[in-house]
């Protein structure tokens, strides 16, 4: 007989630079760890663009969700195959650590459940701040804890993310300054580090290095050990073993930049001072939801020199998105304001890139400016 198989939980990674379609940059893979998990349950992961989903076989006999007792969440690593993601990707300020060092970490514990990219969603991060607390250190199971002056002796511990639960303690004398961390026996995961009863660290425990993987995702299916800890939004097997089907989202925000526009005419003869930039957006539509929306520009006084020529600058009043299709929610045309001579043509502008940007000038906040230079 062969056995059926139906979706237990689904991870999906959204992007509004994509329209708010699925990432396809981002490439979702279960952990040795949790290959090694899936297999004993008869489970299945299947890969799917900017995600990918589990499958748990239905009517198993005996019924192995009711078995389901793990502490550990299944563990799944994200790897970027776009060097200029974090350019279109609002990211915001990295919280701490060396960026080399360092992932985005994402889990179901808490319950966000959330209007987001036009539905809703259960996100594995607050809604609107995809990053938020993201930012963790990746340790090897083999490493060791520096001890400083202020330490006076006591116990460290590994503590895990769910339960609070010691994974891994050791004794230390006062005299001590390093004491090594052997975590081979711990799954990978997020834990705490504490240190003389004060979290020192909180890490991702992994065998990779954290430049061979952009983020992790976490999920904490549930079953006897998990389910009474998680919110009933987040877990996807209750303690009797029944399932309860999810699809958790990361959901990425496009990057919003000023856009900068330099025109340039070579040959001198075209004076552009006396002309507007207008854009309309299909997407910010006005109160009676009819009307498109209007994009403001504003022209600088002072001209800028550019390559030797003279150029009008004209940049948006507020920052706006970077996205892979600008044309099918954007357009911007440099027009004729009819306050100068007759005859002026009107120019359809090319849209902004991820490739690069710089910072506003002025006081702070600085913003992103992405600059383009238009000749005609």
């Amino acid at each position: 007989m062969v056995a059926q198989y139906v979706a237990l939980f689904g991870i999906e990674c959204l992007h509004g630079y994509f329209g708010g379609k699925a990432c396809p940059v981002l490439t979702l893979t279960p952990t040795n760890e949790c290959r090694k998990v899936l297999e004993g349950y008869q489970m299945l992961f299947r890969a799917t663009a900017g995600g990918g989903a589990v499958y748990c076989v239905r009517e198993a006999q005996p019924d192995l969700l009711k078995r389901f007792d793990e502490a550990a969440p299944l563990t799944f690593t994200l790897t970027n195959n776009d060097p200029l993601l974090a350019n279109y990707t609002d990211i915001g300020l990295r919280d701490s650590g060396n960026p080399s060092e360092s992932i985005y970490y994402f889990d179901n514990i808490a319950d966000y459940h959330a209007d987001t990219l036009g539905r809703e969603q259960q996100l594995l991060h607050p809604p609107g701040r995809a990053f938020a607390n993201a930012v963790v250190p990746v340790r090897h199971k083999m490493s060791s804890c520096a001890l400083g002056p202020a330490f006076k002796g006591g116990d460290v511990k590994v503590i895990s993310t769910l339960d609070k639960h010691v994974a891994w303690q050791a004794s230390v004398s006062e005299n001590t300054r390093a004491v090594p961390l052997d975590l081979r026996s711990l799954p990978e995961g997020r834990y705490q580090l504490d240190v003389g009863g004060h979290v020192a660290l909180e890490f991702y425990l992994s065998d990779q290095l954290a430049t061979r993987q952009w983020g992790a995702v976490a999920i904490y299916a549930g079953g006897s050990l998990q389910a009474g800890l998680l919110p009933e939004n987040c877990r996807t097997i209750d303690n009797a073993g029944v399932p309860s089907p999810k699809t958790f989202t990361i959901a990425l925000d496009s990057r919003k930049t000023i856009w900068r526009y330099y025109i340039v005419d070579p040959t001198g003869k075209q004076d552009y001072g006396s002309y507007e930039l207008s854009g309309v957006s299909k997407t910010m539509a006005q109160p009676d939801g009819v009307s498109p929306g209007e994009v403001r520009f504003a022209r600088r006084a002072e001209m800028t020199p550019v390559n030797g020529h003279a150029a009008w600058v004209f940049e948006s009043q507020s920052p706006l998105p970077l996205l892979q299709c600008p044309a099918d929610e954007l357009s911007l045309t440099l027009r004729p304001n009819g306050k100068g001579p007759r005859g002026g043509r009107s120019i359809k502008l090319p849209y902004a890139q991820p490739g690069a940007f710089v910072m506003t000038d002025g006081t702070e906040p600085r913003l992103p400016c992405s600059e383009i230079f238009v000749y005609v």
